[in-house]
């Protein structure tokens, strides 16, 4: 499982830090650690000791794709894993007790790497302070993981080149609105573990919205875990404002809910996510999506994946499906080529693409077969 998954001796600590609730100490999810090391030391290593670590994940991708009237090839980072790099601090209080920081930035593989991204903190993908405490839980502020779905509900990892990652946006209309996986300037607390359950709340302020009459508090949400070594089950909701709007900058409600299953059963993982978006707005409808994930181990150290998402619009005929099959061959346990297949079926009046496939028509549908690679360190 790479450096820094080996430093939990197990799947627990990790699936907290990645919007996932807590597992048993027993080992369990065997494709989730074996790409657990792409995740950074704030979300895998969970430590107590004195550390000072930079990382970083280094992703390119070439693919052939085709959406109907147009085709093509591509060279592009990202397919796999967001390229990044980090930085993250801890220092030990007590034997059980430590203070965390953590700055991680994501780049492309052009020219203009950083060239935009580091003048503000809200450019970051990763901004935080947290003091993590074994008897008391994690107290968290910045921009940092709120209590929206979580990151497996994609065995794809909900990344740029995943169709979940767009099946699974806003819909289409005033007063909709983007729940960041990591909003910023967001104070969140998690428990620890009792009886295998845990609790999770989160606040996110609107110190910075373009309007003088974006609300103060922009948005709060709650999450239930359960885990054990072989069962997950998370609910969550939250309620965020939309950005400002209209001649009288008005700010939407935006109630989003969500419920994942994950089952190990032993050679194959599967999941189950329901996730649903009301927008306090009439005219924009709501939307509804519904995930299948599997992933599996292969041989001794690859990792299969399939992802299956149904997106229902309230109304429009702007429904959609999508499919994503994937294979992840390790060279070394932070080194793997992969390969991706993929396409979203939009109905009519559905216009949703993914990975950067241009569509020239309402209807059209997006495929792609990718072959990349990534590097972590």
């Amino acid at each position: 499982m790479g450096a820094f998954a080996a430093r939990t001796g197990s799947l627990a600590a990790m699936l907290v830090g990645l919007g996932l609730p807590l597992a048993s100490e027993a080992e369990g999810f065997p494709a989730i650690g074996r790409v657990a090391s792409g995740f950074g030391y704030y979300n895998v290593d969970k430590g107590y000791d004195d550390t000072f670590k930079l990382y970083g994940t280094l992703d390119a991708f070439v693919n052939y794709q085709d959406s109907g009237h147009y085709s093509g090839y591509k060279l592009a980072g990202g397919g796999a894993w967001t390229n990044k790099l980090g930085l993250y601090m801890r220092k030990a209080l007590g034997a059980d007790t430590v203070l965390e920081v953590d700055v991680e930035e994501g780049f492309n593989v052009n020219g203009q790497a950083f060239s935009q991204h580091w003048k503000q903190i809200g450019g970051l993908r990763l901004a935080v302070v947290a003091l993590r405490s074994r008897d008391y839980g994690k107290l968290e502020f910045g921009k940092t993981y709120g209590m929206g779905t979580p990151t497996y509900a994609d065995p794809f990892l909900a990344t740029y080149g995943s169709p979940y990652t767009y099946l699974t946006s806003p819909p289409a209309g005033n007063g909709a609105f983007y729940l960041d996986m990591r909003p910023k300037h967001t104070l969140a607390y998690t428990t620890p573990k009792f009886a295998g359950f845990s609790l999770g709340s989160a606040v996110s302020f609107g110190f910075n919205d373009t309007a003088s009459s974006g609300k103060t508090v922009r948005g709060k949400g709650v999450s239930v875990q359960y885990g054990n070594a072989r069962w997950i089950l998370l609910g969550s909701f939250n309620d965020y404002l939309s950005d400002p709007w209209g001649a009288d900058n008005r700010q939407t409600h935006n109630y989003f809910k969500s419920a994942s299953v994950f089952h190990d059963f032993g050679p194959v993982a599967g999941s189950l996510t329901w996730q649903r978006q009301d927008v306090g707005n009439r005219a924009t409808p709501s939307m509804q999506a519904w995930t299948v994930g599997l992933s599996a181990p292969v041989g001794k150290a690859d990792v299969a994946r399939l992802a299956l998402v149904k997106r229902d619009i309230e109304f429009g005929d702007k429904d959609a499906y999508g499919m994503m099959l994937g294979y992840d061959h390790f060279l070394r346990p932070q080194w793997a080529i992969y390969g991706r297949l993929a396409l979203i079926a939009n109905r009519p009046g559905s216009a949703i693409s993914y990975a950067g496939i241009p569509l020239e028509q309402v209807g059209d549908d997006p495929q792609n077969v990718a072959i990349g690679m990534y590097y972590h360190f």
